[in-house]
């Protein structure tokens, strides 16, 4: 049985990019006091769109 690959896409907007980036790319942050929940989206379009809010 083969298993499926599904990407996920996080939206990620300029402010969490650069906590991103401030921890070597190695750590994703806290939530941003704006961000009431964490999740992924399936289409890269979407998540575009999400994280440019």
């Amino acid at each position: 049985m083969s298993e499926a690959i599904i990407t996920l896409y996080c939206p990620t907007g300029p402010k969490e990019l650069e906590l991103i980036k401030a921890s070597g790319y190695k750590a994703w942050p806290i939530r941003l006091p704006e961000q009431p929940i964490f999740y992924a989206v399936t289409n890269e379009e979407y998540a575009k769109e999400i994280a440019m809010q």
